[in-house]
């Protein structure tokens, strides 16, 4: 059951993330992303800290695969 919208889903579909001992499901990344949305505004400094950074590597390796992936004359 998607704990965002309580919409129910079959096995094999939605989003499940294992955090440690527990699982969290959504029926949809939608709702993922909503849920994802609301812990980052509620974060600590450390949560919000830690979000930027993966943006920032992410970013990195996405400009070295468009680097990669571009025309050389």
């Amino acid at each position: 059951m998607c704990i965002v919208c309580g919409r129910k889903f079959p096995d094999g579909q939605g989003i499940v993330v294992k955090i440690e001992d527990r699982e969290i499901a959504f029926h949809s990344s939608k709702c993922a992303a909503k849920f994802y949305k609301m812990l980052v505004d509620r974060g600590s400094k450390e949560v919000i800290s830690e979000s930027l950074k993966l943006a920032k590597e992410l970013e990195n390796v996405l400009n070295k695969r468009m680097e990669s992936m571009s025309k050389k004359i």
